[in-house]
């Protein structure tokens, strides 16, 4: 009981670890620690509002994360019995639900790429066949685009003046490099005049052809991160297996120098996990930046 207290109370603590980085303070001056506590903070934050949940933001998940550390950590220790599973487990859960969390702001991010391409062809098709100036156009958009950007356009559309603060904020919204792209397009065409449904056709073709590529880019490297995963996987399996049957072979792991060693080889598998996908990442298309937007 007492070693089940302690896999607990060592859950607990990686989560009260997470929880203290949930309040956000000035870079300017701050330790080391605090920096990339906040950096974290940040990177949670980003991650909670590009799911789409409205429920969910930085600080939710963080109590998440560490809520799901702590029963992977008691759970772990309650099965196998080896402080070191214990402690991957932490880490185990804690990145399962936040690949969970990952594959939703994915999805969200798909959908609103796929919204712009579309909007981008309703603009050209409506310049093509004349059937007004483009504010006309987007007015258009506000009552029968897509459905994700609807609302974006109708601001937009109901803008008379302040249009490139509006476009401005869109743009920040929906951070996408098409959507800045079509921006771009329509500002310029504002005090410069010109044709824009060729513009269009062009634009909506070349960003065709590089998402295609990005996705199957984003495909191989799927397979790729699940081969290393898998890979990773492997050894920790194994053991469950062993302490499944209580196996002999795992009473040198219950030793302090055998609970060393193999807490530092999970460190090395986790080290070498988190190079192979710092190396299998893509960067996708750039942004475009109107500083005068």
């Amino acid at each position: 009981m007492l070693e089940v207290a302690a896999a607990i109370c060592a859950g607990a603590a990686t989560s009260i670890a997470v929880l203290t980085i949930t309040i956000p303070a000035p870079l300017a001056g701050a330790s080391l620690p605090r920096r990339l506590a906040i950096r974290v903070w940040i990177g949670e934050s980003a991650l909670a509002a590009a799911s789409g949940w409205p429920w969910l933001d930085g600080k939710a998940l963080l109590v998440a994360e560490g809520l799901a550390g702590v029963v992977g950590a008691g759970a772990a220790f309650l099965f196998t019995g080896l402080p070191a599973l214990a402690a991957a487990a932490v880490i185990g859960s804690i990145a399962t639900l936040r690949a969970a969390v990952a594959s939703r702001a994915h999805l969200m991010r798909r959908e609103r790429q796929d919204a712009v391409l579309e909007a981008v062809r309703m603009l050209r098709q409506l310049l093509e066949t004349g059937a007004g100036t483009v504010q006309q156009a987007i007015g258009v958009l506000a009552e029968r685009g897509p459905v994700p950007l609807r609302r974006e356009f109708r601001l937009i559309a109901a803008t008379s003046l302040g249009r490139r603060h509006a476009w401005a904020m869109a743009r920040d919204r929906i951070a996408e490099p098409l959507f800045d792209m079509l921006a771009a397009a329509v500002l310029i065409q504002g005090p410069g005049g010109g044709e824009l449904a060729p513009l269009f056709a062009e634009l909506e073709a070349t960003v065709t052809s590089a998402q295609e590529v990005e996705r199957e880019a984003e495909a191989l490297q799927v397979q790729a991160r699940s081969a290393a995963a898998i890979i990773v996987s492997l050894p920790i399996a194994f053991l469950l297996v062993l302490s499944t049957f209580r196996s002999p072979y795992l009473d040198a792991f219950h030793v302090l120098s055998g609970q060393l060693f193999l807490l530092a080889m999970l460190a090395v598998m986790g080290a070498s996990y988190l190079w192979m996908r710092r190396l299998l990442r893509l960067e996708g298309l750039q942004r475009v930046r109107l500083s005068d937007a």
